[in-house]
Formats: C-alpha cells, structure tokens, sequence
C-alpha cells in the first residue's frame, strides 16, 4: 500500500517540554486514520509539525516520500496538504464564493502581464466554476454571496472543508471537524468526510473527539498521550484497549 504521509521519530521540545516524543505515523493512500488522545496530548503540535508552522527538533517528515521539513506553509500546501483549523478561520467579510475561490488561485501561474491583458480569463473562469461545484456538493451554493460570517457554525465548518479542498490536495488534515457541532450535523459530517475520501480519492488524517465519528469512519486510529503513542490499531482494536480506556476514554 502507497505510504502518502510518514512521520519518522518525530520530536518537537518547547523550552524543555516535549511536547511529540519520538512518533511514527503512517497515513496510506485513500485511507481515514484519527489521531486522539486528552487535550494537551500534542495533536494539534502534531498537525503543526506537518503543515510547517512548527519545525521539528528531531525526525522527519515525509509527503509521498519527499521531505517536507523546513519547507514553508505555503509550499507544503502547493505540494498537497490541506487543512483545517480547530478555530475556523475563514476570511469571515469575504462571500461564501470568495472564500473558495481565493484558495484556488494558490496553483495559479499568473504575472502581472497576463492578469493585465486578460490572458488568464480562460482558467479564471474554470476556476470560478469549479469553486461553484464544491459549494454545491457542500449545500452551499445558495449561499454563495453571504459573507463568510453570517453563515451558522455548522455551514462555516462546511465552507472551510470546501475551501481545503480547492487546494486540490492529496492528504487532507481535519482538526476536531465536530467541534460545536449538534448530533445531525455531527452525522451528516461523517458521511461527508467518506464521501470526500472516495470521490476526491484522498487521504485524510483527523483529530476528533467525538468518538462515535472516530469509530465510524477510521481505517486506523493513533492514540496520543503526554505526546507519546500510546496505541495504535483498527477502531475494534482501541475501543477494547484496556491502556486506551485508562488514558481516555475514562472508563
């Protein structure tokens, strides 16, 4: 099976804080894996580590076998990871459709002389269309004048998943994608995440505390505690982990 994402011993410190110790992780072609554990566990350093906010302190990092180490956000963005934010942050006075559109002109070749002189205006428009067809796989397309702000917090979830996507990527990141959500939109998003791997033939790493989410969807789930891996196994296997229970679930 083709490895998409590798983290090998992968360590970050923080003023004597190890915050990851020594993780390995894999996350292979068109596969779910969760990443979970209590809060202060190092799930959302970890999604730092791999978008390049953070820089590791030992170990390395690898997208579809290439390091992606000391690379910048935005390069590791255009070589095809997409993320998600615990907080959503979307550009909240832009319309729905801006919002989209803005992250699909991240793979766009253009120069002053062709945004000029309209030589551009054949991919704009494919562009334009395209932003049109996420919002509506997303229901949101009847919305695609609103400010981005004025959308409930379930739709905004929705938008910053359409967003992420027009980046065309070949791993998708998820941090906490249920946050805030009700039971119904908690369900409809994990039929939507499923629905993205298949059609957009994506990989994706998520960190979730809603465990009915987790088990629903994962193909393999980490468990982090104190920033170490605790467990790592199928749903089946980390739901009856005796050590998992102990750490998380609280039982």
């Amino acid at each position: 099976m083709k490895e998409v994402l590798k983290l090998t011993n992968l360590s970050i410190i923080f003023g004597g804080l190890v915050a990851i110790d020594d993780l390995n992780l894999t996350v292979n072609d068109n596969e779910i894996v969760a990443l979970i554990g209590p809060n202060g566990a190092g799930k959302t350093t970890c999604f730092n580590l791999i978008t390049g906010i953070y820089k590791p302190t030992t170990g390395n990092i690898a997208l579809n076998r290439q390091t992606i180490v000391g690379k910048r956000p935005d390069e590791i963005t255009k070589l095809g990871i997409a993320r998600t934010f615990q907080n959503i942050r979307l550009f909240s006075e832009l319309s729905v459709f801006d919002n989209v559109l803005i992250a699909d002109h991240l793979r766009v070749n253009d120069n002053v002389f062709t945004a000029t002189t309209r030589l551009n205006f054949k991919q704009e428009k494919f562009m334009r269309e395209q932003a049109e067809q996420l919002l509506e796989e997303q229901g949101l397309i009847h919305l695609k004048d609103e400010k981005a702000k004025n959308l409930p917090y379930g739709l905004q979830r929705k938008l910053e998943i359409a967003r992420a996507l027009a980046t065309k990527p070949s791993l998708l990141l998820l941090d906490e994608p249920a946050a805030g959500m009700n039971p119904q939109e908690t369900m409809e998003l994990t039929s939507l995440i499923d629905n993205i791997r298949h059609k957009y033939n994506l990989s994706i790493l998520v960190i979730e505390h809603h465990m009915d989410l987790i088990m629903n969807i994962s193909d393999r789930i980490y468990v982090l505690n104190f920033g170490k891996l605790l467990k790592t196994g199928t749903p089946t296997e980390i739901q009856n982990d005796k050590d998992v229970i102990s750490a998380y679930l609280g039982e």
